[in-house]
Order: structure tokens, then sequence, then C-alpha cells
């Protein structure tokens, strides 16, 4: 992905990385000037430039968020330490953590608005491989939204906006997913109007003739909002454009967008685009009870059955589960770690979010939810074949031989879910039957754990700790010891990996997936450093 810049071409470039929730950097560059933007699923996390006045320390001196004695004592630091600015003010204690964010989303904001004002330029985007983002530091306490909304304002060519609004006469209607739709920005109220207007009946055209404002100001607003992703052409063919009437003045004032923008005065023109301002130190977090809500959801996450997880009973229709589902989704929308009330529970939020939206797509699918069902059913844990069930009153732990069959049971289940890629459905047979497990079938169990948490990026983590555990008290697992590697392999950790990957050839020397990995982490060599490297010239034809 690359090309010039021109007039109106960022707000796009910004909406496809946003909307497809992409991750790597994004370069602009005009002559020897270089501005940098990192993306991590949509999101604006970092910040870099080669015009030495625009890096972050001089950007914060200059917004007097940092003295310049302060910056020259942490420059000393960081050329002998080699270690990025942003740690070693927080290791001088100039900086906090939150104060940091703070200044890292007000540097990415300046060298995005410098860039906005290009009349020219090129851009090119390196998109990650790894799902482990690149270690920096980082915010997200910048909505990129936000972002598409001022490079829009931006476009001082109304022509430019024709042009990107495409055919007009398409039927307009807010977004069906929505990690977009709810997303939080601060609208004009000219883009509250057109919002208020939009229903999945209407075309912009007639978006444009009912509104008040003037065409230029009301395409604006269309173009900011489907970049943003809020709104979308509909598939619906293009509606016969009507005959054109003569505008009558407004004889109203225009509607209030949204509690949070004022009206403008009698008089004074369009409003100006409103600037983002970088949050301040946020209050307590124990006054907000917001923060108990996302964390009773987050906690419930393992125990919950889909039908749980959305709230709704067993017999709802298809209405009532997305009607479910689009209410909780507004609740835990994961711009709402834009808050800094909530910018530590952006990965509680996330989890929740994904999760409701699981349990959607199962249920919203006749047949996917047919399936489900029957898995549910199935999922009631009852006495295994020959096994007789503990006497009521009395828990099934008093049991062992007991609970041990029902442990290979499920995880017998859990394999078929697996294998059919329903991860979230075996890790909660899983984890339960992890406590119950015995012997060998306990790292059994572990290990395909993992396999269903490396599924989800935000549970490597997880993942990683139940691997851990199995080479602890079996150092001859080969699956663990691969997984590992991978893990490790994705991470960038390339020692750990290599590591992993040798232990594996070790244990098993025909491995060859171990055996390419291995040698993709050391391309400057074909053997490997100890008894593997037969194999790799076995494997290779390596001679």
């Amino acid at each position: 992905m690359k090309g010039t810049v021109s007039e109106g071409a960022i707000a796009g470039i910004l909406r496809d990385l946003y909307v497809g929730r992409r991750s790597g950097l994004l370069h602009f560059t005009r002559g020897d000037e270089r501005r940098s933007v990192r993306f991590h699923k949509g999101n604006l996390v970092h910040g870099d430039t080669n015009v030495k006045d625009d890096r972050l320390g001089e950007t914060l001196v200059r917004q007097g968020r940092l003295s310049a004695a302060d910056l020259k004592r942490a420059t000393g630091f960081v050329l002998r330490d080699k270690k990025r600015l942003g740690v070693v003010l927080q290791e001088l204690g100039i900086l906090d953590k939150n104060q940091l964010e703070d200044a890292l989303a007000l540097h990415i904001r300046e060298i995005l608005l410098k860039v906005f004002s290009w009349a020219e330029g090129n851009y090119a985007f390196e998109e990650d491989t790894a799902e482990t983002p690149v270690e920096l530091d980082m915010t997200l306490k910048l909505s990129t939204g936000e972002m598409i909304l001022e490079a829009v304002r931006k476009v001082e060519d109304p022509d430019v906006v024709r042009y990107a609004l495409g055919n007009i006469d398409r039927v307009l209607g807010q977004s069906s997913d929505p990690l977009l739709r709810f997303q939080k920005v601060t609208l004009s109220p000219a883009d509250g109007y057109v919002l208020s207007r939009v229903d999945g009946s209407v075309s912009a055209r007639e978006i444009v003739q009912m509104n008040p404002a003037s065409p230029e100001e009301t395409m604006k607003s269309l173009y900011g909002l489907l970049c943003t992703g809020i709104l979308e052409y509909l598939t619906l063919p293009p509606k016969t454009p009507p005959k054109p009437e003569a505008r009558k003045p407004a004889a109203a004032p225009r509607p209030a967008a949204t509690p949070a923008v004022e009206r403008p005065a009698p008089g004074a023109g369009p409003v100006p685009a409103p600037a983002p301002p970088v949050p301040s130190t946020p209050p307590p977090q124990a006054a907000d009870p917001r923060r108990q809500e996302i964390l009773d959801a987050f906690e419930g996450l393992k125990a919950q059955n889909h039908f749980e997880a959305l709230g709704i009973p067993k017999a709802s229709g298809e209405a009532q589960v997305k009607e479910a589902y689009f209410r909780l989704a507004k609740r835990f929308h994961p711009d709402a770690h834009h808050d800094p009330a909530l910018a530590d529970m952006a990965d509680k939020l996330e989890a929740v979010f994904i999760r409701l939206g699981q349990a959607y797509e199962v249920l919203r699918n006749p047949r996917s939810r047919s399936s489900y069902e029957a898995d549910l059913a199935a999922r009631t844990p009852r006495a295994p074949t020959g096994v007789a069930p503990p006497a009521p009153g009395s828990p099934p732990a008093a049991d062992p031989d007991y609970e041990a069959r029902l442990a290979e049971e499920s995880f017998r289940k859990a394999e078929k879910l697996f294998d059919r890629e329903q991860y979230w459905d075996a890790i909660q047979l899983l984890e339960p039957a992890l406590p119950r497990a015995q012997g060998k079938l306990k790292n059994r169990v572990r290990v395909l754990l993992a396999k269903a948490y490396l599924k989800n990026p935000k549970w490597i983590k997880r993942a990683e700790e139940q691997l851990q555990t199995v080479v602890k008290e079996d150092a001859a697992n080969v699956d663990a010891h691969f997984l590992l590697g991978t893990i490790y392999k994705t991470g960038g950790l390339k020692s750990r990996a290599l590591h992993a990957f040798q232990r594996v050839l070790d244990l098993k020397p025909d491995h060859e997936q171990a055996a390419r990995d291995l040698v993709e982490l050391t391309p400057e060599s074909t053997e490997s450093p100890s008894s593997g490297s037969g194999l790799l010239k076995k494997f290779f034809g390596k001679t």
C-alpha cells in the first residue's frame, strides 16, 4: 500500500487502516523529511520523525510538558544506555506512565497535523507480520476516528469531497459493525445532524437536500462519517435522483448533535472542527462504576455460555439475539479505553467485546446455533460409562476415579470442537477439566488449552504459562517445546525460539517444521549448533 499524498487522500488512507484493523507502520515522506505513525489493530499507538524539532522530546518542551533541562538530562541517559526516551523519563521520575501516554498521544497528533498540511509527498504502509507488536513506547489515548475527522476537515476543495463520496444516490445506513458504529468521536453539530437523518432508507443526495446547511458542509460531514466507518453505503440499488427544487432558507435552528457539543451562536457561521484535547490526569478510578462492570464482565467470560454472555434466555429469537448484542457491544466498545479513567482496561474491554462477537456470530446463524445447542447439552456433566455417579448430596471431587473419567471425556469433546474451529467452546471444556485431570492427561489438556488460547492474540501469555508448566513437569514434551518456539519466534524473541526448536530436534530429530524454523532463524548457517545439524542437511539437501 503506497502512493502520493494529495488533498483528501490521507483521510482515505487512515480509514483503510482503521476500518481494516491493520497493524504496521505508515510512513510519510517529502524530500528528506520523514514522519511515521504506528498502528496496532487500527489504533494509533506511536509516532516518529527525523525532523529534529518535531521529535518527542522537542515537542514536549515546545508544548510545556517538559523542561529543556530535563530533556538534556534524559538525552544523556538515552545515549549512554541505548534506551528509549520514554523509558528514561519514567525511570528518572520526570513523567509517570499516565503522563507518558498523554505525551505520546500529543506527539502522534502533532505529526499527523503536520502531514495534513502537505500539498505533496509520498506514503507507504509497512504491514506487521508478527502478532506481537514491536516493543515501543505506546499509547491508546488517541482516537484514530478523531484524527480521520480532523483530516477530512482540513480538505478545502469541495470537488475532492464530491469525488470521494462517489455515487451519492446510494442509500446510507449506520455501520453494521458495532466496533465502528459505537466508536467514541467528537461530532460537530453538522455531523450530528447528518447522522440523525440516516435511517437506512435515504440516499446521500437526499441527506444533502434536506439539510439546512450548505451542500459543501453536509458533504464534508458525510465524507467524515463514511471515513470513520460510522456510516456505510448499503448494498441496495441507487435511487433515481429527484428533480431539483428551490432551496428554502432554514426556519429553525439546527438540532444539537450530541449533549457534548454546544450549538453555534446565531450568525457565527460553521463551527470549526474541535481539536480533541490530550487527556488529562484521570479521576480516581475507584469512583467510576464502569470499571467494576468491565471487571465483572471479564471475570464472567470463562464460566458463561453464549446465551449467558448476551444475557438472554435460550428460547430467544434472532431479533432478541441481535438487540442484546448491539446493546452490550455499545456498552463494552473497545474505544472506551480512550477515556482516561479506563485507559488500563483496554485488554479486558477487547476480550469482552470479542467474546460478545463470538456469541453473536454463533447464535445469529440457525445452523451454527443448532450445533452449539447440541454441544451445550452434551457438555452437561454425566457419569462416564462404567462409573457410578456420586451419591446425591456428595461432591463429585470425593471420587477421584469419577473426576478423572469426566476430565478424559471433556478432553475428547474439546479435541473435536478444536478441529471444528470452535476454540472458545473448547476452552470452556478444557479449563474445568484441567484440575480434574491426572497423570499424562493433565499435560495433554494443558497443551490443547494453550493451542486454543493462541487463537486469540490477547491470550498468548496464558498459552505460554500453560506450556511452561508442561515442560517443567515433562521436559520431553515435544508439542509444548514446539509451541513455545512458535510463540517466541512470532514475538521476535530469537534466542528463546532457537533454544526451543533445538530442543524439539533433540527430542524428535525428524520434526521437519522445527528444522525449517531453525534454519529460518539462522539463515547465515545451514547447520544447527548441536545435534540437529546433520538432520538439517538431510531435510534441505545441504552437503
